[in-house]
């Protein structure tokens, strides 16, 4: 049985993209699917949380297709604040399209790559 905390909440989407948030444990977990460029990152911008604290996100960009500059500089905020306050912050994919520019632009000391959401996890509980 899936409690309604536990249960997906799809927070948007858009013509070709889609937003769902659940919390996972400690961890809220962000799916994004579908294709985020520059027509999506305004809207992507204002449903992350703005002030998110001390919290542990995990995106899984799993099912993302492709992602743009403008899309990863919205993630990037997200993270920069996520450290700033304490928290921590990973994304789970192995998808070429989203892994090669974080990698490319050696952004993995803000957004961590994993090949899944509980590996990310997991991350984090070897390290305490």
């Amino acid at each position: 049985m899936t409690t309604d905390a536990t249960r997906p909440r799809q927070r948007a989407s858009g013509e070709g993209w889609s937003l769902d948030e659940h919390e996972a444990g400690d961890v809220t977990v962000f799916v994004l699917r579908g294709e985020f460029d520059l027509a999506v990152s305004a809207k992507l911008a204002d449903l992350l949380p703005a002030d998110p604290g001390a919290r542990r996100i995990v995106l899984d960009m799993t099912g993302v297709e492709y992602c743009d500059s403008s899309c990863l500089q919205v993630l990037l905020r997200l993270g920069t604040r996520l450290q700033e306050a304490g928290g921590r912050f990973a994304v789970a994919t192995t998808v070429h399209a989203v892994v090669r520019p974080i990698e490319l632009l050696g952004l993995g000391d803000v957004m961590p790559l994993h090949p899944t959401v509980d590996a990310a996890r997991s991350s984090w509980d070897d390290e305490t």
